[in-house]
């Protein structure tokens, strides 16, 4: 009887240790099965994106290849309700328990996305506090959650905007808010 107590203690303490692993910790990239995101290390947060990724960063430019002025301003619309979106893409992603665990920390993610002029997402990147319940999701998880993103989320573009080469939009999902 003993020795099955000590064997439960000593699994559990290895289930807890293991919950905390940080997959992004000193790492400028992490491999998943079917993905490598970069990783950029900002102090108290992680940025994380497909290592193919190009066009975060870049100024928008029109289709000619002109750039864009800053004080210009163009837009579109989500189609649909985001936090639904988010909702079904998350849980499409991750488990019951995954999502309740998310839920209970207060923590958020930033989710930025580029899209093309038919409102289709090309690429994702996530910013997250480096919190124990963040940075212990492997990036596989993040990657399956990056698709089911890029196969519910599509944008509306007003024909003003529809002389760039691609958009960039960027929401905050707060776990805990998801549900309310």
């Amino acid at each position: 009887m003993k020795n099955i107590i000590i064997i439960s203690i000593f699994s559990l303490l290895c289930i807890g240790v293991a919950a905390q692993v940080d997959y992004y910790a000193n790492h400028d990239t992490v491999a998943g099965t079917n993905v490598v995101y970069k990783v950029e290390d900002l102090g108290t947060t992680y940025v994380i994106g497909d290592i193919n990724n190009s066009h975060f960063g870049q100024g928008y430019r029109f289709q000619n290849g002109t750039p864009v002025e800053n004080d210009q301003i163009y837009y579109a619309d989500p189609i649909g309700n985001l936090k639904q979106i988010y909702r079904q893409a998350l849980e499409e992603s991750f488990t019951a328990a995954e999502i309740a665990n998310l839920r209970s920390s207060n923590e958020k993610v930033i989710i930025s996305d580029a899209f093309d002029m038919s409102g289709d997402i090309m690429e994702v990147k996530f910013m997250f506090k480096k919190h124990p319940k963040l940075y212990s999701i492997p990036p596989d998880k993040w990657f399956a959650f990056e698709q089911k993103i890029k196969t519910y989320l599509k944008y509306t573009i007003p024909p003003r905007s529809q002389v760039l080469t691609f958009m960039v939009s960027t929401c905050t999902l707060y776990f805990d808010k998801l549900y309310n």
